[in-house]
């Protein structure tokens, strides 16, 4: 369940409008760790609501957890009959889920807090980002997909290339198209190109789905090979990648299409999975997390994908760390690392300039720093939807760094 699903869930918790099946599920929600942080957002949002700050300021993994249990095992009220139900239950309810982030020290409620990031901002707004994207096709021309309509936008070899109305750009294969791995006569690459504010969902040719996050492309043949579906990356995304099986093969057992992912600085080989690569050039480390699957990671030298000096295989709830050539495997914390993803922003104790990338990507702005910024790590988990304004408040907070907004430019001092 991604971010925007479990709001609306949680928001028909709040207003009484969900039903006993659909309360439970909230309940089951709670009990997985993964949705840790999409919970801290919510109910920040719901004391934001009620003209209260709540601030998420340091993960405490550990006392969540032992909360949660000891809130899970106590007597529930009895539950009504009918499918809606509980004017008291639903406080129940309520109560337990602020109780449980509440308690445990890992927020902090400041109310009707008076921090601003410095007055001379004037109150300027600086949007969020969205869905942009450019797509350009294997002849050069080039599509701002942000401005398509709906519908068609193009045909490439034997597939039409449709935008939805989710704003998902879709390769469906006409009817006459040639068969997987077949021979193709001359490949044709198309490209999606996210600028800095944008974010892109596609469905590649073989129905593997790709994320795009902000600052990020994604080339890939229009018909992938009989041998491997091979795709280029720079900056983040997020794959789902469907299992396809080598047409070429006729054994006993089928033998799966393996897919590859080649970054600026590894290798990443694939069957049928889900994972996440960020790999930005100006980062110092590649992170690459699986949530689902295996996948086998290598680095690159000279960006020859046939030679490599370091090699890793992951496992579900593993991330991978490339750096100076090698490889450090180490359990993930996957919803951090899809929390883009999944519309919010996540930052466990992560250094200023990191941060301030993120944020930079995002909301499409320039930032410069004044004075040592040696040191200064953050957590926090804020919506991606809020004014940038709200974010920069949150990292204010720590009492370490302030900022001023001058046009489009962030000035971290």
């Amino acid at each position: 369940m991604n971010y925007r699903e479990l709001s609306i869930l949680f928001e028909k918790l709040v207003k009484n409008e969900c039903t006993e099946k659909e309360a439970d599920e909230v309940l089951k929600l709670l009990a997985d760790r993964s949705y840790d942080s999409m919970f801290r957002q919510l109910v920040e949002e719901q004391f934001q609501q009620t003209g209260e700050g709540l601030i998420f300021y340091e993960a405490q993994e550990e006392a969540l957890n032992l909360k949660l249990t000891t809130i899970l095992n106590s007597n529930l009220p009895p539950k009504k009959a009918g499918k809606k139900y509980f004017q008291g239950l639903q406080k129940w309810y309520i109560a337990a889920t602020v109780l449980l982030f509440l308690a445990t020290g890992a927020y902090v409620l400041k109310k009707n807090t008076s921090t601003d990031v410095v007055a001379n901002n004037r109150q300027q707004k600086i949007s969020f980002g969205g869905n942009k994207a450019t797509l350009t096709l294997s002849n050069g021309k080039k599509i701002d997909l942000e401005d398509a309509a709906n519908g068609a936008i193009a045909a490439q070899s034997n597939f039409t290339i449709k935008k939805t109305s989710e704003g998902v750009v879709v390769y469906q294969a006409n009817a006459a198209s040639k068969t997987a791995g077949s021979a193709i006569a001359k490949p044709l690459f198309n490209t999606i190109t996210t600028p800095n504010g944008g974010q892109y969902e596609v469905i590649l040719p073989d129905g593997s789905k790709v994320w795009l996050n902000a600052a990020s492309s994604i080339k890939f043949p229009t018909q992938f090979a009989a041998n491997e579906r091979l795709v280029e990356l720079t900056g983040e995304a997020y794959f789902e990648v469907v299992k396809v099986f080598n047409p070429q093969k006729k054994v006993i057992k089928p033998e799966r299409l393996p897919f590859v992912v080649l970054s600026g600085r590894q290798r990443i080989q694939v069957l049928g999975t889900r994972f996440n690569v960020n790999d930005y050039h100006e980062e110092n480390t590649v992170k690459t997390t699986l949530l689902e699957g295996s996948v086998k990671v290598n680095t690159l030298i000279d960006n020859d994908q046939h030679q490599s000096i370091s090699t890793a295989m992951l496992r579900p709830g593993q991330q991978s760390d490339l750096d100076g050539g090698h490889f450090n495997v180490s359990a993930a914390d996957t919803a951090s690392a899809i929390a883009w993803k999944d519309g919010f922003f996540q930052f466990d104790n992560e250094d200023i300039h990191v941060v301030m990338r993120k944020i930079s990507r995002w909301y499409n702005v320039d930032v410069e720093y004044r004075g040592d910024m040696r040191g200064k790590g953050f957590s926090g988990v804020i919506s991606k939807y809020s004014n940038v304004s709200e974010v920069l408040k949150m990292l204010q907070l720590t009492g370490s760094v302030s900022f001023t907004i001058n046009n489009r430019k962030i000035t971290v001092f």
